[in-house]
């Protein structure tokens, strides 16, 4: 049988892939500010936000959005920070293009290793940016 390019093992033999380690929790994370939120003990929903702040201001979020007719997914961000995460985005994007063009011609391991930095140094700043809503002190106004 002939190996699969980049795929999982399991899928030459037939064999089921492992299965996933039950303790493996997914953290929940805070609607609002996407803090990670303690886990409910008690019987009900679950947790949609980390603390009574954050909940309020989704609160007064939905209200502003609601008085200006946008929908519940709409997110109000400074032009400048969406501008820098488009920018980053975009430096992330030419250096996957440079990695793929670079080890089309060579898989020499010197040349594999300068592609993971370069593209390592384009990440980086990118797993940084985090863009918080902005929030409204009066929905009224």
């Amino acid at each position: 049988m002939t190996k699969l390019p980049d795929c999982d093992p399991s899928l030459e033999t037939g064999a089921k892939p492992p299965a996933r380690d039950a303790r493996a929790v997914e953290v929940r994370r805070c609607r609002w500010c996407g803090r990670p939120v303690a886990e409910n003990l008690r019987a009900g929903r679950p947790r949609r936000f980390c603390r009574d702040g954050c909940k309020q201001q989704a609160y007064l979020a939905r209200k502003f959005a609601e008085a200006h007719g946008l929908d519940d997914d709409d997110v109000i961000v400074p032009r400048d920070r969406l501008e820098e995460l488009q920018s980053r985005l975009y430096c992330l994007q030419a250096a996957l293009e440079d990695v793929d063009r670079d080890l089309a011609v060579s898989a020499d391991p010197s040349d594999l290793a300068d592609a993971l930095s370069w593209l390592q140094e384009n990440a980086r700043p990118l797993a940084g940016v985090w863009i918080e809503p902005r929030t409204v002190a009066n929905p009224g106004s």
